[in-house]
């Protein structure tokens, strides 16, 4: 991929992202092709293929965009947690909003839908999955630092990776049905946070008993 460095060519860059986000988020990754996506910007087809060599580097590209916006806002939620009671609190604050994103922007979902079909995109997705899941390893060894990353680290990457799958689920369902599955994820995460608050307290008194 060419980076850009003038202004221009950011903009250029800016408004190709812009039109293939919005292409896909109406038709589906498929259904739109690079010719399209170029003569929606405006473009020439060869300008389009000068930032971007194909058509995966330019979903790479969207997808990392949201990857990394993701992650930064989860983060933001994350890094003041100090306690198992505002960990349980922060996760739901960060799972509604996961949601949220999801549900307002229709282009994620059909990108997600499809970027288990692109190779480059299932290294992005597993790369971004394990991002989440250290995030959520860090945050509760804080909160609960009796207790070892290995025994942590299953169930963030477990979480981490499927609830992308959960909400795209959502989105293809019967509005109650959706709402009820996302009800059910969050009071499963919810309880997870709490079998490992009781695993680090049982492991405090075996330690104040040596």
């Amino acid at each position: 991929m060419k980076v850009p460095v003038q202004n221009r060519s950011r903009e250029r860059v800016e408004q190709i992202l812009k039109t293939a986000k919005e292409l896909i988020g109406e038709k589906g990754i498929d259904a739109v092709s690079m010719r399209e996506i170029a003569q929606t910007a405006g473009i020439q087809i060869g300008s389009l293929y000068q930032y971007f060599p194909g058509k995966s580097t330019l979903l790479l590209s969207i997808m990392t965009e949201y990857y990394d916006f993701m992650f930064e806002e989860t983060k933001r939620i994350l890094d003041p947690v100090r306690t198992i009671e505002e960990l349980e609190i922060a996760s739901e604050k960060a799972f509604k909003q996961f949601v949220s994103v999801f549900q307002k922007d229709p282009a994620l979902a059909n990108l997600w839908a499809g970027a288990r079909a692109i190779p480059e995109l299932v290294i992005e997705d597993n790369r971004d999955t394990y991002r989440n899941a250290d995030l959520m390893v860090r945050t509760m060894i804080r909160c609960l630092p009796n207790l070892k990353e290995s025994e942590l680290r299953p169930f963030a990457l477990y979480f981490s990776h499927t609830l992308g799958m959960i909400v795209r689920f959502v989105r293809e369902i019967d509005n109650e049905h959706g709402k009820a599955v996302l009800k059910e994820t969050l009071d499963i995460l919810k309880l997870k946070l709490r079998e490992f608050d009781s695993l680090a307290k049982k492991k405090a008194k075996v330690k104040k008993r040596i």
